[in-house]
C-alpha cells in the first residue's frame, strides 16, 4: 500500500571483518511509477488511505548489516545477510513522504568468475514501518526482491 516499489538499483560496501562476516555497507534507489493511489478513509474525513500497485513510488535508502558467508563448493559461496536502514520513501501524485526503517533479512550465492570479480544472486524479504504526513501517520512496509549483480574489488 505505501511501500515503493518498482526498479531498484543498490550499491553495496563490503568489508571483511572475519573469516566469515563482512561488513555491508548499502544505498539504494527505487524507481516507480506515479499514479494517485489515496483517497479519504469513508469512515474517518481526516484519515487517508493509500493503495498503490507493485511498481508505484520511488525511495532512497541507506543500511547497514552483516553478511555472513558459509563454507562454499567450489566458486560457490552461500551467505546471509541482515541488515537495518533508514529510507525515504515518496509517492508523488498524493504529495504522500515519509522516513521509514527498514529490516532486511536474506540470503544468496556468490559465485567467483575471475580475480576480484563475482557474480551475485539474492533474495531479500524487508519489513519495517514509515511515519507519513498527510494524516497517513506510521504505516508498515514490506517488501521481496529478487536480485542479481557483480561485485568487484577495489584496490
Amino acid at each position: 500500500r505505501v511501500t515503493a516499489g518498482g526498479v531498484r538499483i543498490t550499491g553495496s560496501y563490503l568489508y571483511q571483518l572475519s573469516a566469515q562476516d563482512w561488513f555491508d555497507g548499502i544505498a539504494s534507489f527505487t524507481f516507480g511509477g506515479g499514479e494517485a493511489g489515496c483517497f479519504s478513509d469513508r469512515q474517518d474525513r481526516m484519515a487517508l488511505a493509500c493503495d498503490h500497485g507493485i511498481a508505484d513510488g520511488s525511495a532512497m535508502e541507506i543500511a547497514a548489516g552483516v553478511r555472513r558467508m558459509f563454507k562454499g563448493q567450489g566458486p560457490f559461496r552461500p551467505f546471509a545477510r541482515a541488515a537495518i536502514g533508514i529510507s525515504y520513501t515518496r509517492f508523488t501524485a498524493d504529495a504522500a513522504q515519509g522516513t521509514g526503517f527498514p529490516l532486511h533479512l536474506g540470503g544468496g550465492v556468490r559465485a567467483k568468475v575471475a580475480d576480484g570479480v563475482a557474480l551475485v544472486g539474492l533474495t531479500e524479504l524487508t519489513v519495517g514501518f514509515a511515519h507519513f504526513g498527510r494524516g497517513l501517520e506510521t504505516e508498515p512496509q514490506l517488501g521481496l526482491a529478487v536480485t542479481a549483480g557483480a561485485e568487484f574489488r577495489l584496490r
